[in-house]
């Protein structure tokens, strides 16, 4: 049971004092209460209301009230200024003296693992018993994540020290006479309507069997919803049968293909008119030595940690609606209690169904990053001892296991364990200062909170040999299929690890995990292959001949190129799509800082105009939520974008002749560009971490998903080298191969 909520002495902490009868609990504090519908769509706006009753406790000058809402609630943003705009909040008080409360707003406040609250400070007088006061947000924009049952802390600070007291929810006459329940605090925020079709099938199959397909409906923010009907047809295999999952909303579909080779199956709904093509799926004669099977190795956490819904509920949404078919659960270790490590060992078991669903018991260690920061360590075992960085929570029966707060000691602890570590850029980037090469054999290049290419650059610069993977790292109860929403938590959508093994088993994953046979793309299932001198991805080998890699890509949308690095250094690229003369494209890309989504986040809201002519056919690229917005008109495009290490950008075609000009407009960089500088290619650094904007000719569309491609390195260096591809497609997705490690003597 937990008794506070906070770090000890010195730190905020909250005193939820469930021992206590709510009826003395409201006789000493008061109580809180909420007005909200009870059931919300996905950030849609609305009013809500709040009131707080002081109790016997009096609370002075600098004693607070405060609201807080879980982390992954990002609901936009409140002020108290502008009437005509969303999220504005009114002060009502009934109070026996003269009170002056100041109104203040947190979205990134200290009372973990809530993070957001606003609070209503006493700058003068005081609130005694019986006082009242009332909160109203008119046009506050709801979370962007569909959740079963959302909430908020209602709080006071009397000391004005951050020593909160969670308050209860009034007696039955005070909600009947305010015309509220009991439960009004609670509400439901459900999926918008349907805008897209999203289809995933496995990457292997065998002709003539049986194979089951994915297709889920997501609305604007990526939410798995509902479509009006299961009118679904599926082209390109033959189809068996359809089942509707229910919660989450998705259907399976079992198919036939027939042929050997690689397919695309296209699934339409004619009553929406939607329709999706399905990622390639190699079909084989017999079952082939390896597979390719998709992971989620970094899915991000429950309401066990800071997150949304149970556990179980995430691992059912990877696996009913994403299609998910490896999945380790990571929670800050700091806010796991043992009640929530034996939850976490339980459903995981639970839900492993060998050759369907792998699941392996994991947990995020979690210190400040100089003392070693985040690290997903995956057991191979069922841990029962739970080994934290810290503890957030006071338990009443605490496990007297010892926490291990720096990266000395966590090697030290753990480095002999049946483990593996997965090293990454999140809330806490990992400080790769400290490094068990026995254990830490992963490195993480994509998340939520941003493409990190410079991270698993770091890694090779300083000779680890790393696996490259991708996750989520997400709060939102959305597992392999997460969007960013407002982007007040994160920045882009979730990246995916494929890995290469015999079978779908934890024994077969782990042996492959270890062997660093795994691949990470942004998210797209695309097929890739890469050899150096016939030895896969992850492999260890000398030679004295030049190395010659071979590389062969299966993509979800046409291929632009594909770039060969050995170490740090790009030594070839293959420019596989061919450029359209008719088009223009504009990309911005790159990083502010290192570190978390915050810190690598870069706001490219800007303008292009055009002189001496007009836009035609204007497409964005690489835009992932729906705050990103592009105003188009005959003589000037407006955006609203961002970039945490992705590209995003535009193309068009114009009308208009050699002497047209156009005008780039953004925070970080203003120029002009003309033909001659699309003909020939033209970057303009921005600062930050490789911020820059790239003008170029369009690829064409029409290019091809295939490729096989080699080379030979002539100009080998002596020593260790890794080898690795990355892989770019037309629509700014990519893949990076973990390394073949390479050490070359004359």
């Amino acid at each position: 049971m937990r008794l506070t909520t906070g770090y000890g002495a010195g730190r905020p902490n909250i005193w939820h004092a469930r021992e206590l009868p709510d009826a003395e609990r409201r006789r000493c504090h008061g109580w809180g209460s909420v007005r909200i519908p009870a059931t919300l769509t996905a950030g849609e706006t609305t009013d809500v209301d709040f009131e707080f009753a002081i109790g016997a406790a009096i609370i002075p000058e600098k004693g607070r009230l405060a609201i807080a809402w879980r982390w992954p609630y990002d609901w936009s943003d409140l002020q108290a200024t502008s009437a005509d705009q969303p999220g504005f909040v009114t002060i009502e008080q009934n109070a026996k003296n003269d009170v002056r409360l100041e109104f203040s707003h947190h979205p990134f406040g200290g009372i973990e693992p809530f993070h957001h609250y606003l609070a209503l400070t006493v700058q003068r007088g005081a609130l005694v018993e019986g006082d009242r006061v009332r909160i109203h947000v008119r046009g506050w924009r709801a979370p962007t994540c569909a959740v079963r049952n959302a909430d908020f802390l209602l709080l006071l600070d009397p000391s004005g020290q951050s020593q909160w007291i969670e308050l209860p929810a009034p007696a039955a006459e005070a909600a009947a006479e305010r015309g509220a329940t009991l439960n009004s605090n609670h509400f439901r925020v459900v999926p918008g309507p349907a805008v897209r079709l999203v289809v995933v099938a496995p990457s292997d199959a065998l002709a003539g069997r049986e194979t089951e397909v994915i297709v889920r409906a997501e609305d604007q923010w990526g939410n798995v919803t509902h479509l009006p009907d299961s009118s679904l047809i599926l082209e390109g295999g033959r189809l068996v049968s359809l089942r509707a999952n229910q919660a989450p909303p998705a259907y399976h579909l079992t198919t036939r293909l027939e042929q050997t080779g690689t397919h695309r199956l296209l699934a339409r709904h004619p009553s929406t008119g939607f329709s999706a093509e399905s990622n390639p799926i190699r079909v084989h004669a017999t079952v082939p030595s390896h597979s390719i099977f998709w992971a989620d190795l970094h899915s991000g956490q429950s309401q066990i940690g800071c997150g949304l819904g149970t556990i179980a509920e995430h691992y059912a949404y990877a696996r009913d609606a994403v299609g998910v078919q490896i999945i380790t659960h990571q929670a800050n270790d700091h806010y796991v209690t043992v009640d929530d490590w034996r939850e976490t060992r339980e459903q995981t078991e639970a839900f492993y169904s060998p050759g369907r669903f792998v699941t392996i018991l994991g947990c995020e260690w979690s210190p400040p990053t100089k003392d070693g920061g985040d690290r997903n360590v995956f057991y191979n075992y069922d841990e029962r001892r739970l080994r934290r960085s810290g503890r957030f929570f006071t338990e009443q029966n605490p496990d007297d296991e010892p926490d291990i707060p720096d990266a000395p000691g966590f090697h030290a602890c753990f480095r002999d364990l049946d483990v593996l570590v997965n090293m990454h850029v999140g809330g806490r980037m990992t400080n790769l200062d400290w490094h068990e090469p026995k254990i830490e054999r992963l490195a993480e290049v994509h998340s939520t909170h941003g493409t990190v290419e410079w991270f698993v650059r770091d890694c090779l610069q300083r000779g680890y040999r790393v696996g490259v993977t991708a996750g989520t790292d997400g709060v939102m109860g959305r597992p392999g299929a997460c969007h960013p929403g407002w982007r007040l938590i994160r920045n882009v959508r979730n990246g995916l690890t494929a890995i290469f093994a015999p079978e779908l088993t934890r024994e077969a994953i782990w042996t492959a995990l270890q062997q660093r046979r795994c691949y990470a793309t942004t998210g797209e299932r695309l097929l890739l292959w890469v050899e150096v001198d016939g030895q896969p991805m992850g492999s260890e080998l000398q030679t004295s001949r030049p190395p010659t890699v071979r590389v062969q890509v299966e993509g979800t949308q046409p291929i632009e190129c594909v770039d060969l690095f050995r170490g740090t250094e790009r030594i070839h690229t293959w420019q596989v799509a061919k450029d359209d003369s008719d088009w223009v494209r504009v990309l911005w890309s790159g990083t502010e800082a290192r570190g978390t989504a915050r810190r690598q986040r870069v706001d490219w809201h800007g303008s292009l105009a055009i002189g001496q002519g007009s836009f035609l056919d204007v497409v964005p690229i690489g835009f992932q939520s729906s705050v990103d917005q592009l105003l188009v008109t005959p003589s000037r495009l407006q955006w609203q974008s961002v970039t945490a290490g992705d590209d995003a950008g535009l193309a068009f075609r114009y009308t208009g002749g050699k002497d047209t000009a156009w005008e780039f407009k953004s925070s970080f960089c203003r120029f002009s560009f003309f033909p001659t500088d699309v003909a020939k290619g033209k970057a303009i650094a921005a600062g930050g971490l490789d911020k820059r904007v790239a003008i170029s000719r369009r690829p064409r569309t029409d290019g091809p998903k295939s490729v096989q491609l080699v080379f030979q390195d002539d100009e080998p260096r002596p020593g260790w080298c890794p080898y690795w591809v990355r892989v770019t497609q037309i629509d700014r997705n990519k893949a990076w191969s973990t390394p073949v490690y390479v050490r070359f003597q004359r």
